[in-house]
């Protein structure tokens, strides 16, 4: 008789608010919770069923949910209310042990926080409909970079693709702008080494993530860089999923109004309310490429 082995993962309960049972039946119960601050694009069991799998996939992921398991609802909400689905590339789901000093305070010696990546924020920009191209990269002290003239125009940065990080040097910067659907480009997003490390004092992805001091860096820390400088691009396009549907929303009721306004006078608009205009009616939304890091 052949007989199945239970992992040491498989065999923790959850035991919480007065629930107890399985790690997927637990995050199944919270299915209604978390489809209210779901973008319609989300489907609830799709994304209930990711999570499940994320986290049984996950020996240490588990152990932490079992440990702390209202820290799991948290960074599910926060996914789903970004409108991604619980999948390492876009939103991880990440395991951190609490301070010693937290731990003495009380409270569970585990808590899960949820990542967003850069491919993520890149993700929500194509999502909302109103790019067609976004564009980030780091900048190494070793590379040619040039300014734009101006704070709409891209800079000049060339480097030696097949050159080692060593040739390259250290990390100097990070650079991200988008192209709108009229063409234009967005306010290009510039950042060196320093603004970057305030932005990692206050970041809760920790050393895991972000990797040793400056200048050194670990296998994560070029990505942790480019989606500092897309975090700062998202004040200057839309990333909203619900911003599409806004828009199609005015566009329908400007349509059924049997009274239309005057034409305004596009000579006097200033330039950035024209920007996300389309007389030809709202594009569809565009996907990101398989590796949407550089985009030319």
């Amino acid at each position: 008789m052949t007989t199945t082995k239970t992992t040491p993962a498989q065999e923790l309960v959850i035991r919480t608010a007065g629930f107890e049972g399985s790690a997927a039946k637990f995050i199944a119960s919270y299915q209604g919770n978390l489809s209210k601050v779901m973008p319609r694009h989300i489907d609830p069991e799709a994304f209930i069923a990711l999570a499940a799998a994320y986290v049984a996939n996950d020996p240490k992921l588990h152990a932490a949910t079992v440990a702390n398991a209202q820290s799991l609802v948290l960074a599910l909400r926060r996914c789903a209310a970004l409108g991604h689905l619980p999948e390492p590339d876009t939103f991880a789901l990440v395991p951190f042990r609490r301070t010693a000093l937290a731990r003495k305070e009380g409270g569970p010696e585990w808590q899960i926080t949820g990542i967003e990546t850069y491919r993520g924020v890149i993700e929500r920009m194509f999502r909302a409909g109103g790019v067609q191209a976004v564009t980030a990269d780091v900048v190494r002290v070793n590379d040619f970079y040039q300014r734009g003239l101006t704070l709409t125009t891209p800079p000049v940065h060339e480097y030696d693709d097949f050159a080692s990080i060593e040739d390259r040097g250290v990390l100097r910067g990070v650079y991200a702008y988008a192209v709108l659907f009229n063409g234009a480009t967005s306010h290009v997003v510039r950042m060196g080494a320093a603004e970057v490390a305030k932005h990692r004092a206050v970041s809760k992805s920790g050393d895991a993530f972000w990797g040793p001091a400056y200048p050194a860096e670990g296998p994560w820390t070029p990505s942790m860089w480019l989606k500092t400088g897309l975090h700062a691009l998202e004040r200057w396009v839309p990333t909203s999923a619900a911003y599409r549907w806004e828009v199609a929303a005015s566009q329908a009721k400007v349509a059924m109004d049997p009274v239309r306004p005057p034409a305004p006078d596009r000579a006097a608009e200033p330039i950035d309310a024209e920007v996300l205009e389309d007389d030809t009616g709202w594009p569809d939304v565009a996907q990101p490429p398989a590796d949407p890091k550089v985009i030319t």
